[in-house]
């Protein structure tokens, strides 16, 4: 059942990207709006069906990461400001569930759910980016990348500042493992 879904999914999302492909000039933002949100919701429904991949080694906070700084330079706290206070918050309601539940672990998980699915997209929409470039389709690969900064580049660098937090909560013992 998993495989099916996963085959379905994935054909419904490449048959709206060739859509997409096929729309004449014109609506270059609205094309890659949608392209991104295409991407993004099928990364998410994807991986719970395929799994995490299981690369421990990139959950891993880096030594820059760990003050906090690198993501206070980047914004990182205004663009959680932003989801939190605004629709986008009622896109993802398993993580806000998570930080609620007080379970560490449970929220290390989310975090690195919505970061691998954000991942995954922001890659699959680079490369379609790069595919749009080559085929001249230059005003959609421009509103491909730059689209694909705030939907899926920064709620990656979000869920590794949400694990940066969780940490330090551990750390000064707000939290405990269970």
């Amino acid at each position: 059942m998993r495989l099916a879904l996963f085959v379905l999914a994935s054909v419904l999302v490449a048959a709206l990207i060739v859509v997409l492909w096929r729309v004449p000039d014109g609506l270059e933002f609205v094309r890659a709006l949608l392209a991104n949100f295409a991407l993004v919701t099928w990364s998410s429904f994807v991986l719970p069906l395929r799994g995490l991949p299981r690369f421990e080694s990139w959950y891993r906070l880096r030594r820059w990461e760990r003050s906090g700084r690198f993501f206070t330079c980047l914004g990182v706290p205004l663009f959680r400001t932003l989801v939190r206070r605004t629709p986008l918050s009622r896109f993802n309601r398993a993580l806000p569930s998570a930080w609620h539940s007080g379970d560490p672990e449970r929220m290390e998980e989310e975090t690195r759910t919505a970061e691998a699915a954000h991942l995954v997209a922001f890659f699959l929409v680079l490369a379609l980016a790069a595919c749009a470039l080559f085929a001249r389709h230059a005003h959609w690969a421009v509103w491909l990348a730059v689209l694909d900064v705030p939907l899926n580049l920064y709620p990656v660098l979000l869920q590794r500042d949400h694990r940066h937090r969780l940490f330090e909560m551990v750390r000064r013992g707000e939290l405990e493992h269970p």
